[in-house]
């Protein structure tokens, strides 16, 4: 924040506010349906499941990101870029702990950064980002959550949603999709991955590999459970 002005952050600050209340007003008349519940309610709402790091591709990524802000302590991983000031600013509204730092700018330390992040705290602790972001290709991960779940121990969930009547931003690299007011989005999670930390490279390019398949997967099966085609709508 060294750079910014009073000014910048008085604007970054209002651009914050007004961002997360037209959120809360906007997706808080959308419906929910979780598909795999016992996943969700074991390894995310359960106190002594252990620490979870939750992946799923970037097309989704801004409704989970309310989805789970009812949720205990988070982490979430965003860029140093100036934009990224803004998303740290509207996560902390929404009760993360922003990490900065992406593949592209400062990705080491927030690595390092988040592995301390799950490890110090006493209490369970989830954190989660889009795995084939920030810049894609799409659908094709990346190997960074993966590599924090195995080093701070943390189960690793594979998650994906979809949405009955959404809008899709064809031009953006990942097709990013947001619900309409008053539709309906549904929720599915994979079956939790432990991450052995001994485990050779070759091991954990298999099981990146099968993880990518895994969001495939629930991605393909949410998007036929709500008629979606990735076709934008008029």
């Amino acid at each position: 924040m060294n750079n910014f002005s009073w000014k910048d952050r008085i604007k970054l600050e209002v651009t914050a506010f007004l961002a997360v209340n037209l959120v809360r007003l906007w997706f808080g008349t959308v419906r929910v349906e979780i598909l795999n519940r016992p996943v969700y309610e074991k390894y995310f709402r359960d106190e002594h499941s252990g620490n979870v790091v939750a992946g799923s591709w970037h097309r989704h990524a801004i409704f989970l990101f309310y989805f789970f802000r009812t949720l205990g302590p988070r982490g979430i991983m965003i860029s140093r870029s100036r934009d990224g000031e803004l998303t740290a600013r509207i996560a902390e509204h929404l009760g993360y702990t922003p990490v900065r730092g992406s593949s592209s700018k400062g990705g080491i330390q927030a690595l390092s950064a988040m592995v301390d992040y799950l490890k110090d705290g006493r209490e369970k602790r989830l954190c989660g980002t889009a795995v084939d972001g920030p810049r894609g290709p799409a659908r094709k991960m990346k190997k960074g959550m993966a590599v924090l779940a195995m080093q701070s121990g943390s189960w690793f969930v594979p998650m994906a949603c979809s949405g009955t009547r959404v809008m899709t931003f064809k031009r953006a690299w990942d097709k990013t999709i947001i619900p309409k007011p008053f539709s309906k989005v549904v929720i599915d999670f994979g079956e939790p991955v432990k991450i052995p930390e001994d485990a050779t490279d070759e091991q954990f390019a298999r099981i990146c590999r099968d993880l990518e398949a895994e969001l495939n997967r629930l991605t393909d099966k949410v998007d036929r459970k709500c008629g979606y085609t990735g076709v934008p709508e008029d």
